[in-house]
């Protein structure tokens, strides 16, 4: 028998899918490859789960769960936490995991040395780890700890798989960095001349829906000013070294373009 569904439970799974389709477009005009990016990570985490019965995955500051539903669709037999500091993008991603038994919500502050020990993120080990264009939002000493507590999180021969817009370096790769640059502002500029929402306007959206009305005053209450600072950045070597010092196996890139970066460690089996 098929559990029916309410008209407000509908109307509610129809907002949050239309707000997180325009997040994944908003997000597109900032990432060129940002679908084949994904898709990466997806068949990355795929063959690493390939002999686990029920994998478990952690899509850290996963935001809507965009990564973690793409995962899910290369790995349906697997279950993932999307973990996150803001409650307007959870507020959005908990309606969406209400239409998917697979997905759980955790709201944690990755610079909080506690975050590790949420029930749901402390319940077992994970096969993999995933991120995307997020941890450049930590300050470098918070991605290090974040780093270096993974692999007491992950199963032996699990993975963490990071994709992240990592800058050319305007003083050793200055061609680059402007190749580079040039490049983001074409893709901004072909994305956002049409109806795609930009960063501002998906706010307001968000801002426009009273459903996260709620979510939005807390957003400002746990971000507060360094919602508009942003941190130093790091290099793709930092990310890798870091992963080294941390005690992952291997290390390295799976995937480029321009400086935009999949990168990953394995835990030693």
């Amino acid at each position: 028998m098929t559990e029916s569904i309410s008209t407000d439970d509908a109307t509610t799974l129809a907002t949050a899918r239309s707000l997180a389709s325009r997040w994944d477009a908003q997000q597109t005009g900032y990432i060129r490859h940002r679908a084949e990016r994904f898709d990466t990570i997806a068949r990355v985490v795929a063959a690493i789960c390939a002999d686990s019965p029920a994998p478990r995955i952690l899509d850290l500051a996963g935001g809507t769960g965009s990564l973690a539903e793409q995962v899910l669709a290369a790995v349906p037999n697997g279950r993932a936490v999307v973990a996150d500091k803001d409650p307007a993008l959870l507020a959005i991603a908990a309606d969406l995991s209400a239409a998917d038994p697979r997905l759980s919500i955790a709201e944690v502050d990755l610079a909080d040395a506690g975050w590790a020990a949420h029930p749901l993120i402390a319940d077992g080990r994970f096969d993999a780890v995933v991120s995307s264009t997020a941890l450049h939002w930590l300050r470098p000493a918070d991605l290090v700890d974040v780093y270096r507590a993974l692999p007491a999180l992950i199963r032996p021969g699990g993975i963490v798989v990071n994709g992240d817009h990592l800058s050319y370096s305007g003083h050793h790769e200055s061609t680059l960095a402007g190749i580079a640059r040039t490049d983001d502002e074409a893709m901004q500029q072909e994305t956002f001349s049409g109806d795609t929402d930009t960063w501002d306007g998906w706010w307001d959206a968000v801002a426009a829906t009273p459903r996260y009305a709620d979510a939005l005053r807390r957003r400002d209450e746990v971000w507060g000013a360094s919602l508009h600072e942003a941190p130093p950045k790091v290099t793709l070597g930092f990310h890798l070294e870091t992963l080294r010092s941390a005690g992952f196996a291997e290390t390295g890139t799976v995937w480029q373009y321009l400086d935009d970066y999949v990168l990953y460690g394995v835990v030693a089996s």
